[in-house]
């Protein structure tokens, strides 16, 4: 069955309003005697109320954040259509508040974090450079490119912050806008999902719309609690006797997809349609930034950044000594749907979410409509799977789409090359990974300019192209980086198939 979607979507477009939605989900699956309850993508969803001051979890405001550091002790009594005015009704009586901020506020007088009370059941914590991820083994690809956190990384991150996430209620918070634009929505984003597939109810995890220096309405504090002294009493996501690891789609159902041309049968569980979300700037995604490193000699050569690199491409020698991925392009059928057309400056760099309303009519413009939901999953993907996090807290957690995450993202899929002009790099026909393999017409997309959407195979300096190729008559050096690739594997789900396993009873 083939699905047809647009490839680009205009800032015009991502611009417009429109209707708001509604969808309420709850959980459940099916299990044997070891192994936690499977649940589907339809049942990992949830939906915001159309203003986010109503918000008890998923997207909050920072009244609302204010509210549940100075109050958490009384139970909200507030009913779903006013803001709330202590704890959510839902959490138990010994529930915790734990947020966790990305970053200091940076208030006058070293006011930083929002205001710990052990005495009250709120605890705050600074995060430390943990983006929520580690490298993994998937059978094909090893020490390289980052995937979800394992259980064990995750249950000693849980044991740092005292956290019980049967009974606590998490948010993830940041004190200060520290990029040109939101970015920190990444980071908040990635942390949601992770605890998401490790079992959290979305009930008990948000992220702060905003953040604390720029709205935060009441006074912030100079201390905040130790990392290590509270406990969580031996808690471990083993006990979460549920699997959500459906939220993360591994390459070889990925392949699946985009070679049923989006229309693949039975891979995603109740969704025999996709739609699928490159969440880059769309003139990384067709090849036309002018930011690439080597624009000047090669255009739309080295845009995309390898996995041993960050950032975006740059111009100037800091970038150019970046590696990049193996070819350039977008997956074939992606939409190109740039991740920061989603939020807003209110006000001198006061980044929030646009309106659930408007994130709606983002959506529809891009192909993807309310009535969807019912029958075609979102998948979503980037360079590394930050970026996309935007995206992909819009889609599940404010406006209820099911959605799914390929987490090894272009570093990876660029990286699975048979045509390379370094044979040293490419896959042979005889190696039983070749099947993984992904620079062909009918995997990968490459824009040439003036033609179209043409593939494209070979190296030239002389115009666009498809693939990076390291070395060259450049005055700075040209590199390419491959992730490490297991050439006899046979499965990429093996990290997959190790968090269930995780999970299994004794």
């Amino acid at each position: 069955m083939k699905k047809t979607h647009k490839t680009s979507l205009s800032l015009t477009l991502l611009a417009a309003a429109g209707a708001s939605l509604a969808l309420a989900s709850c959980g459940g699956g099916t299990t044997d005697d070891e192994l936690p309850a499977t649940v589907s993508i339809g049942e990992l969803t949830n939906t915001s109320a159309a203003d986010y001051a109503h918000n008890r979890w998923g997207l909050i405001e920072a009244a609302t954040l204010e509210t549940y550091a100075e109050s958490w002790s009384t139970v909200d009594s507030a009913g779903t259509t006013a803001a709330p005015n202590g704890r959510p009704a839902h959490l138990a009586e010994d529930a915790r508040l734990v947020v966790l901020q990305l970053n200091a506020a940076n208030r006058a007088a070293g006011e930083n974090f929002v205001p710990s009370s052990p005495s009250e059941g709120v605890y705050v914590y600074e995060l430390d450079a943990f983006r929520f991820n580690e490298t993994r083994d998937t059978g094909l690809i090893s020490d390289s490119v980052r995937y979800q956190a394992s259980g064990p990384t995750t249950d000693a991150w849980l044991t740092r912050y005292g956290i019980d996430l049967s009974r606590d209620f998490v948010v993830f918070a940041a004190g200060e806008n520290t990029a040109a634009n939101g970015a920190f929505f990444q980071d908040l984003g990635r942390a949601v999902y992770w605890l998401s597939y490790w079992g959290a109810d979305l009930q008990h995890l948000a992220i702060l719309n905003g953040t604390l220096k720029q709205n935060y309405p009441g006074d912030l504090s100079s201390s905040k609690t130790a990392d290590g002294s509270v406990s969580n009493d031996g808690f471990s996501v083993r006990s979460l006797r549920v699997d959500h690891t459906s939220l993360t789609i591994p390459l070889e159902d990925f392949l699946e997809v985009v070679d049923g041309e989006l229309g693949a049968e039975g891979v995603i569980t109740g969704f025999d349609s996709q739609f699928l979300i490159d969440a880059r700037p769309t003139a990384q995604f067709d090849r036309t930034t002018p930011t690439a490193a080597f624009f000047d000699t090669h255009p739309g050569q080295f845009i995309t950044t390898a996995w041993n690199s960050s950032g975006a491409p740059s111009p100037d020698e800091t970038g150019r000594a970046k590696t990049y991925v193996l070819y350039e392009g977008h997956v074939r059928g992606a939409t190109s749907f740039p991740w920061a057309a989603l939020l807003q400056d209110i006000g001198d760099g006061n980044w929030k979410y646009r309106s659930k309303a408007e994130l709606e009519a983002i959506f529809t413009a891009a192909g993807y409509a309310p009535a969807d939901r019912t029958t075609t999953a979102l998948i979503s993907q980037c360079r590394t799977n930050f970026e996309v996090q935007v995206n992909g807290f819009a889609a599940r957690v404010i406006l209820g789409y099911p959605t799914v995450y390929f987490d090894g993202s272009l570093v990876e899929y660029f990286s699975l090359v048979s045509g390379h002009p370094d044979s040293a790099l490419n896959l042979a026909p005889t190696d039983p990974a070749y099947r993984f393999r992904t620079d062909t017409p009918a995997r990968s997309q490459h824009y040439e300019e003036g033609t179209g959407d043409v593939a494209s195979t070979t190296e030239s300096d002389d115009g666009v192209v498809a693939y990076n190729v390291a070395g060259g008559s450049d005055a700075l050096e040209r590199r390419a980086a491959q992730a490490v690739i297991n050439r006899d594997a046979t499965t990429t789900r093996l990290a997959l198939d190790a968090d269930r396993e995780y999970k299994r009873l004794p």
